[in-house]
């Protein structure tokens, strides 16, 4: 099954070649087609079979309700959500073009878990790479160096429960690489975490004031984003690159 598009809601279907458990994505992007759709080749698509969502933020753009100062193209997870303590990997893979201008000053978040408005773990984009970042990390690490992660898919494994007790845990993956692995409390007890993924850049105003002009347009393409309680559902072959 192949992703539905746009329905009533703003939601997008999720199948099974996008996801296990995810119910479909509501949509966080301002108006027009260029902000998030579905492509095939000669796009960059990840393996064949497989959905690639491209997502384009422009200056100016966010949707409403948009958050102070951001600008942002996004999907959000509907439904239920990652009940406390449930155990699940989620799996992702993301490739930026060569020609994308990284923007210097301010957090370009390309996906996030969430519990209500909390940020529990993200991916961002900055000077350094890929950084994961969020209290479930323990910080900042850098998982991608910016000389290497352009124009090439990077492939992102979490392994998850969380929990606000002893038994969470959290371990992320990056093109095979474990680099962070914590037990321990990670969130609060009762709301559901959910994944949010595409383009959100704040602060807005940063880049202004810094570079006297606007922001410049990016893209992000997404594939493979998935969730299960088995890891063999959603890990991919990662000699595939």
């Amino acid at each position: 099954m192949r992703l539905a598009g746009l329905v009533l809601g703003g939601l997008i279907a999720a199948g099974p070649v996008l996801a296990q458990d995810f119910p479909g994505f509501a949509r966080q992007a301002a108006g027009g087609g260029h902000a998030v759709m579905e492509v095939a080749q000669p796009h960059p698509v990840r393996l064949p079979g497989v959905v690639t969502t491209r997502f384009e933020l422009r200056a100016g753009e966010c949707g409403a309700p948009c958050p102070a100062d951001t600008e942002r193209a996004e999907l959000s997870e509907a439904g239920p959500g990652i009940a406390p303590g449930t155990e699940a990997f989620t799996a992702l893979s993301l490739f930026i073009p060569r020609g994308t201008t990284a923007t210097p000053g301010i957090t370009v978040t390309l996906a996030k878990l969430v519990q209500g408005e909390r940020v529990l773990l993200a991916l961002d984009w900055r000077e350094a790479g890929l950084v994961a970042s969020g209290p479930a990390a323990g910080g900042e690490v850098v998982v991608v160096p910016a000389n290497a992660l352009t124009q090439r898919w990077h492939d992102v494994l979490i392994d998850q429960r969380w929990s606000a007790g002893a038994d969470g845990r959290l371990a992320l993956w990056v093109n095979g690489q474990r680099l962070v692995q914590r037990t321990g409390a990670n969130a609060a007890a009762g709301g559901p975490v959910r994944l949010v993924h595409g383009l959100s850049r704040a602060p807005v105003s940063a880049w202004t004031a810094r570079f006297g002009a606007r922001t410049p347009t990016q893209v992000v393409y997404f594939a493979h984003v998935r969730r299960d309680p088995d890891r063999a559902a959603v890990d991919i072959d990662l000699r595939v690159r």
